[in-house]
């Protein structure tokens, strides 16, 4: 799917977003309860101008998405995993994860 057709969707849902850009690097990080990979892919999108430095994003993914230097429009699901340290304090990372 081109980046155009990505955008111009109109049925994004909340909590999701389009992300186009070219894998940077991908590894399976784990497995899920069923014994099924969890793979992490490291994508890097396009820099807004000359002077910026192009955004990362990790997307999580029970299937492989491409390889290295692959491009790539997908939609993510923002999700957050919310835990507790030592000193009883709560911590709310956010991860992409594929739909």
């Amino acid at each position: 799917m081109s980046a155009e057709k990505a955008l111009d969707k109109k049925t994004e849902k909340p909590g999701t977003l389009w992300l186009t850009g070219r894998i940077q690097s991908t590894q399976q990080v784990g497995t899920d309860k069923e014994n099924f990979p969890i793979i992490e892919t490291i994508l890097t999108t396009p820099a807004q101008d000359p002077y910026s430095h192009p955004n990362k994003y990790c997307i999580m993914s029970r299937s492989k998405l491409g390889n290295k230097e692959d491009d790539l429009t997908i939609e993510v699901e923002v999700q957050c995993r919310p835990w507790k340290d030592n000193k009883g304090r709560w911590h709310y990372p956010h991860y992409l994860w594929t739909i």
